[in-house]
């Protein structure tokens, strides 16, 4: 059977120095083997349990994980883009049909407050209005669409 660790984070208020200890006992109780199979995925470990792991390898001589997580260094380059602001509306009608116009176009987006103007139409002028807001890459197409005139009739 396969031991974790945990840290304070996951199992709520417990001291930082006491949960370094715990774990460094854990790991110290563990087998080599043991051991090697965690630091396989010492990216899932939090930053106590990662730290009490290496510690513990490094004691023994074995080759220990790095100190930061490669997936905490991914992480930040993968970091999704902000959305991006293209128009604001006063009203719920004239948000919902940009949205759906821009949604037949294929092209992803959500409105931004919303909720709280559909509470209180009072609150638009409070928080600028209802925004409406695309991925960066799509922001400049979604302007254009946006800006065509409507024709008159369908073909």
């Amino acid at each position: 059977m396969r031991r974790r660790a945990y840290d304070a984070e996951t199992m709520g208020q417990i001291d930082g120095g006491r949960e370094r200890q715990r774990l460094a006992e854990l790991y110290a109780g563990m087998e080599e083997g043991e051991l090697k199979e965690i630091a396989q995925d010492a990216d899932s470990l939090t930053a106590l349990a990662r730290e009490a792991l290496r510690l513990e390898m490094l004691s023994r001589g074995m080759d220990a994980p790095s100190e930061k997580s490669e997936a905490a260094e991914t992480s930040v380059k993968d970091e999704a883009p902000s959305p991006v602001v293209i128009a604001r509306y006063g009203g719920g009608p004239e948000a919902l049909l940009a949205k759906s116009m821009l949604d037949s176009a294929g092209i992803e987006s959500f409105l931004g407050d919303e909720n709280l103007v559909r509470l209180d139409w009072f609150y638009s002028n409070l928080v600028g209005g209802i925004k409406l807001m695309v991925r960066e890459e799509d922001a400049e197409t979604a302007r254009t669409l946006l800006k065509e005139s409507i024709p008159e009739r369908l073909e």
